[in-house]
């Protein structure tokens, strides 16, 4: 989701279907673990990958490509 550019807390909330407190709470653990970069741009924040968080996330769908060609 955040591979697609800055979304906000609200933005990604409704994509995934949980809270705005929920998905706050799991991006500020993502914050600390430096997965994802966060800004405050009036009025509210933005969140976007960090370069880690994006080596990971290009990883993870390297994964799901190829366990989807095992099925």
């Amino acid at each position: 989701m955040l591979k697609y550019g800055p979304l906000q807390n609200s933005q990604i909330a409704k994509c995934v279907g949980i809270t705005e407190q929920h998905c706050s709470n799991v991006i500020s653990q993502l914050y600390e673990e430096g997965l994802i970069e966060s800004e405050f741009h009036a009025p509210r924040r933005v969140n976007r990958l960090s370069p880690v968080g994006r080596q990971i996330a290009e990883r993870i769908l390297e994964v799901e490509k190829i366990s989807a060609n095992l099925i």
